[in-house]
């Protein structure tokens, strides 16, 4: 039996089909650990996926319409007939049915729970090809979420850079603060700040207080909400740059040494150092999916860094 997490108008349910009977052209991946994005996942069942870019959005083996129902989901872990350890692409389900190619099995030796990682880690990678990182460089991230915390720890243990962390929430504050993360205290501006928070007074924040020709790396997606920000002040005083970064496109400067392939398997290099485990705060058993997802919707959720559903 196949069990799916739906979201619909009013809730969040987990619905039942059966096993096709023809999948000898296809894998049958048992899953393991299934990562929630919380902030796009958040967008998805409050309906403020915007209408221009829905078919952009689409995920594959996603069922349903932004529209609500829908089946929905980010990326997963499990096993395949062989016993591989396999990376998926799909909706919260507890077994997928998938095409050759959906499958990436390059990744043997990391832990189920750590390789749902792999695809916040391919953004975390282009956000840093997007920026002009160095030594030299101040560096600041705002917010210390999932994408926050993974792409802090990404440049202080794979790229040996020093950076600061700006948060409000007092729970993430000293979770960094465990982590070996300096946080941001009023004290000074930055080169680069690269952006999770996805709000517009941490945007604004940002802009106020970057260097002169600095860098601001926005890795938010707001979804529908509106979002005003002053470009009259700093922004303009500073000549700051302001980015766009997101998973979807390998930047092009990048694109002659890297495919998509080449970034996954970075992104596993990267994922190999244990401290990334300690980022896996929050563990839910499938059954009790539903029940989170509806504390979402009323923005209900316990702290945490990264949350995964278990199969």
């Amino acid at each position: 039996m196949i069990r799916s997490l739906w979201h619909t108008s009013t809730q969040t349910e987990i619905r039942s089909t059966k096993v096709p009977n023809n999948i000898s052209l296809k894998h049958y991946v048992e899953s393991k650990y299934s990562m929630i994005s919380l902030g796009t996942e958040s967008l998805v069942l409050n309906k403020r996926v915007p209408k221009t870019i829905q078919n952009y959005m689409t995920i594959p083996y996603m069922e349903g319409s932004f529209n609500l129902p829908i089946k929905y989901g980010y990326a997963l872990s499990g096993i395949i007939e062989n016993g591989e350890k396999v990376h998926l692409m799909h909706p919260h389900q507890n077994n997928c049915i998938v095409d050759a190619p959906s499958i990436f099995n390059a990744c043997q030796d990391l832990p189920l729970k750590r390789i749902p990682l792999i695809s916040n880690l391919e953004t975390v990678i282009n956000a840093i090809w997007d920026s002009d990182i160095d030594q030299d460089k101040t560096i600041a991230i705002s917010g210390f979420g999932n994408i926050g915390s993974l792409l802090a720890v990404t440049l202080k243990y794979h790229y040996n850079l020093n950076v600061k962390i700006i948060e409000v929430n007092l729970w993430r504050k000293l979770k960094a603060s465990e982590l070996g993360f300096e946080i941001y205290e009023g004290n000074g501006s930055f080169d680069i700040i690269f952006n999770t928070a996805a709000n517009e007074e941490a945007l604004q924040f940002c802009i106020d207080n970057t260097n002169e020709e600095g860098q601001i790396i926005e890795l938010s997606w707001y979804g529908t909400s509106k979002t005003t920000v002053k470009f009259g002040e700093n922004f303009h005083k500073n000549r700051l740059r302001l980015i766009a970064s997101q998973v979807s496109r390998i930047p092009i400067r990048k694109r002659k040494e890297f495919d998509y392939y080449k970034r996954k398997l970075l992104a596993v290099d990267i994922l190999r150092h244990n401290i990334f485990d300690k980022l896996i705060t929050t563990i839910i058993p499938f059954e009790d999916a539903p029940a989170f997802f509806n504390a979402l919707r009323n923005n209900d959720v316990s702290n945490g860094l990264i949350y995964l559903i278990k199969y």
